[in-house]
This record gives structure tokens, C-alpha cells and sequence, in this order.
């Protein structure tokens, strides 16, 4: 009876470890899974003297942690790379960062340089309330980067403000009147600015197919330098498009063969 109630004990005691360390596995998961399962937006910067720098205005980074990759958008071109996660909440990212090589404008390329090298210090995380904010940290526990839960934004009612417009040359660019372009989607017709006109024409969107037909606009002419041949540009890239992509917080026109038209980031309200 004595060894009965013995192997009873010890049964019992091995059952309670393997409950205790499921349950310390299944913590450690969630942490894991809290980083890992959302996409992430920038909200701002933060100096070693603890000065705040925001996005520019009409810009957007974001990034996304799987398995141990990762990538997004730094304002201009994407970017990919790898990273670990330590014990607790610590993480760090393998360089270097590999990236596309499309050029924008040097405020916007400065940027994204200054997100590359923040990255590299980075050395653990810390998550928000809810899980509706990441702020990355460097090895003296001080904020690097502070972000934003990302939802997914959709095509129609949603203001979509330019951050690249093919220049019919090949290339996607960017200049300080860039963001002048705005469109909005909603019941099969699509309006905005185009730079200096506003404009409206007739769209039809179906499982990722796009097309604009019957573009309409005004017929102001403004002197600003730039501001007509991004209009231009930007209406004739807005027909030229076949197919959309939506990720996360931006929107991407594509051409029948699968080239970069016009990007986007959602307006801020």
C-alpha cells in the first residue's frame, strides 16, 4: 500500500512540472507571439538625449516580425532582414539590412538611414497596454523607436495620400509636392488632387484587379515648380493601373506587368 500511495506522489509531482513548465512554455509563446503576430507602424524616434523626432509628414515605416525575419517599408524602399529573440523580452537585429534601391528625396532618404541605424542597437522590446504599441530599447534600457499596432487599412473609404509617383521613365519618386496627390475610392468612383487639379474618374475594383477609366478634372494651371509634371504623371500612372496591393497602412497601383505605379500611406485625419 505504502509504494502505491509512493508512485501515486510521484506520478502527481511529474504531472505538476509538466503543467508548470507547459504553462511557463505557453507564457513565453504568447510573449513570442505578441511581437511576432502584428504588423507595426512608427510612430516616432527617440535620441540618446531623449528627443522626439516624428515620421515626416507623408511618410510611413513599418515592420514585421516572422519566424524570425524581418521586413517592411522604411519610408522609401523595403527592407529585410533577420532578428533573435533573447530570454525574456530581448531581441536584437542581425545586420546588415538588405533593402531596394529606389531613390526619393534626401529629407526621406535620411530617414530611412536614421531607422537602419537605430535597428542595429536595438537589444529588446517592451510591449504596451493591449498589446497596441512596441517600443524597441537599446542595451541601457533606453526607448529606441516606439510604434503603433497597424490595422489594415481597405481600398475604398479610406483618403490615400501619394509617397511615390511613377515619372514614365521607369523610376517611382518623390519630391516635397508628392504628397499633394490624394485619391479616395468609394462607389465606383475615385477623387482627389492630382497635384494642383482635383480630379474624379470611374474605377472598378474586384479580388486585387483595378481599373480607372474616365478621368475627369479641373483646369487650373499653378506655377509651383514640379506641380504639373507630378499631375501629369500622376494621372496617367492612376489608368495605367491593373491591379492594387494593400499592406497593412499603404497602397500600391500596379501595371499589367506587375511595376510599381503610384504608392501610398493612409491620410492622417
Amino acid at each position: 500500500m505504502f509504494f502505491v500511495i509512493f508512485q501515486l506522489l510521484i506520478g502527481c509531482a511529474a504531472q505538476s512540472d509538466r503543467s508548470t513548465s507547459d504553462a511557463i512554455q505557453s507564457q513565453k509563446d504568447a510573449k513570442t507571439l505578441d511581437v511576432q503576430d502584428s504588423r507595426w507602424q512608427l510612430k516616432h524616434f527617440v535620441t540618446a538625449t531623449g528627443e522626439i523626432i516624428p515620421m515626416l509628414e507623408g511618410t510611413a515605416i513599418d515592420a514585421v516580425f516572422t519566424n524570425g525575419k524581418l521586413t517592411g517599408r522604411g519610408g522609401c524602399n523595403r527592407y529585410f532582414g533577420s532578428f533573435k529573440l533573447k530570454e525574456k523580452t530581448g531581441l536584437s537585429v542581425v545586420n546588415p539590412i538588405g533593402s531596394t534601391m529606389m531613390a526619393c528625396s534626401p529629407t526621406i532618404d535620411e530617414q530611412e538611414r536614421r531607422y537602419f541605424d537605430f535597428l542595429a542597437k536595438v537589444d529588446a522590446y517592451q510591449l504596451g497596454e493591449n498589446g497596441h504599441s512596441l517600443v524597441l530599447l537599446n542595451k541601457e534600457g533606453k526607448s529606441l523607436l516606439v510604434f503603433d499596432v497597424l490595422v489594415p487599412a481597405a481600398l475604398e473609404n479610406t483618403p490615400w495620400q501619394a509617397t511615390g509617383v511613377n515619372n514614365g521613365r521607369g523610376g517611382v519618386v518623390a519630391d516635397k509636392n508628392t504628397p499633394l496627390a490624394v485619391a479616395t475610392f468609394a462607389g465606383g468612383i475615385v477623387q482627389g488632387k492630382a497635384g494642383c487639379n482635383g480630379f474624379s474618374a470611374v474605377y472598378r475594383a474586384e479580388s486585387g484587379n483595378l481599373s480607372i477609366t474616365a478621368v475627369k478634372t479641373t483646369r487650373m494651371a499653378c506655377a509651383e515648380e514640379g506641380v504639373m509634371a507630378l499631375e501629369a504623371n500622376y494621372l496617367k500612372a492612376l489608368t495605367q493601373a491593373v491591379r492594387y496591393e494593400i499592406n497593412g497602412d499603404q497602397l500600391r497601383l500596379l501595371d499589367k506587368e506587375g511595376s510599381l505605379l503610384i504608392s501610398f500611406i493612409r491620410q492622417t485625419q
